[in-house]
């Protein structure tokens, strides 16, 4: 989160940022690493099979009929069926068709047992013990040899006669499809504060007035509807819509950055007094024509703290109860969040 930004970006108060950082635990992150890494055999092992166009099947649970795999491909079948016998089908219940017609089907009709993938498994072993399965399972040592180098892997695949020819695109489309299992990482889970900005916490004109500068802006919930003569909702998008504007603003002089920290002068880019510069030696965070106070943003991992020129001789950020923005000596800083603008 800590860097210096170069465009513009508002500010949105965040006081229900956690102030610790969550951290994966190194215990964690190794099992689930290690997990990754013993999973790359099976995926490579699945790849081949895929790729020798060999399926083993499943065990039918108890109960349920074993065709429903197989009803999207039979109704086509039966269809082309219907189409040569010229006499029309009606199939209100595919499992009883395909029951009805397991005899043109022997391979789909019926539950699959412990004996049917035993000897799926065994068939699976003999062809890649055949030649072409030795021929994926050397491609696999030479993609594994190759490291996760990808121009070393291009001139291994252009280099082997195996994988080079017109009709080896397959192989070679299995040669980075290997590649690409043995150099992927482990997913960690997302443990980071993820900022959520909404209107009312937004930095703006409080008031329409460019001295007045805070959040709970909420803007005119109603208006007066002649014709019903009462006031009637105006709906969220009004409602935005009538907020104050939005205080953007950008470093533009005397911009540093160290450790995640960094800040500078801060001069408004927005329409609305545009070309200002943020001011606040009475601790209240004015506009002015001339800069003044350099503003730093500490990083603090979830949130920023921002401080007048900076913590040693400066004074934080804070809200007031009415939502005004004040640097107040010796009050405890308030959280706040960026958010980059995507027009500069």
């Amino acid at each position: 989160m800590g860097y210096l930004r170069k465009n513009s970006f508002l500010i949105f108060s965040d006081e229900g940022a956690p102030t610790e950082v969550k951290e994966l635990d190194p215990q964690k992150i190794a099992e689930i690493e290690a997990a990754h890494e013993a999973g790359k055999k099976e995926r490579v092992d699945s790849l081949i099979r895929r790729t020798l166009n060999v399926t083993i099947p499943t065990v039918t649970p108890e109960g349920e009929s074993g065709y429903e795999e197989a009803d999207g491909e039979l109704e086509a079948e039966l269809t082309e069926l219907d189409e040569l016998s010229g006499e029309e089908i009606f199939l209100e219940d595919l499992d009883e068709a395909l029951e009805l017609f397991a005899d043109s089907f022997p391979a789909r009709s019926g539950k699959v047992t412990e004996e049917d993938v035993k000897a799926a498994e065994a068939a699976a072993r003999e062809k890649e013990a055949g030649p072409e399965g030795q021929l994926l399972r050397k491609i696999v040592q030479g993609v594994q040899a190759v490291g996760s180098d990808e121009p070393t892997l291009r001139k291994y695949i252009r280099e082997n006669s195996k994988l080079n020819g017109q009709g080896d695109f397959h192989l070679r489309q299995f040669a980075w499809a290997v590649f690409e299992i043995q150099t992927s990482k482990a997913a960690l889970p997302d443990t980071r504060y993820r900022p959520y900005r909404t209107g009312e916490a937004t930095v703006r004109f409080k008031d329409g007035g460019a001295s007045r500068l805070g959040v709970n802006e909420v803007g005119s919930r109603t208006k007066w509807d002649g014709s019903k003569g009462e006031y009637v909702d105006l709906g969220e998008t009004a409602k935005i819509h009538s907020q104050g504007p939005t205080l953007w603003v950008k470093v533009a002089d005397g911009a540093w950055s160290k450790d995640g920290n960094w800040g500078g002068y801060l001069r408004v880019t927005c329409r609305t007094e545009n070309g200002q510069w943020i001011d606040s030696r009475d601790g209240w965070v004015k506009l002015v024509s001339a800069k003044v106070d350099k503003v730093t943003f500490y990083d603090m991992g979830n949130y920023y703290e921002i401080w007048q020129k900076d913590r040693e001789t400066g004074r934080p950020l804070t809200l007031t109860s009415d939502g005004l923005l004040r640097f107040n000596h010796g009050a405890t800083p308030g959280k706040f969040n960026l958010q980059d603008s995507t027009w500069d």
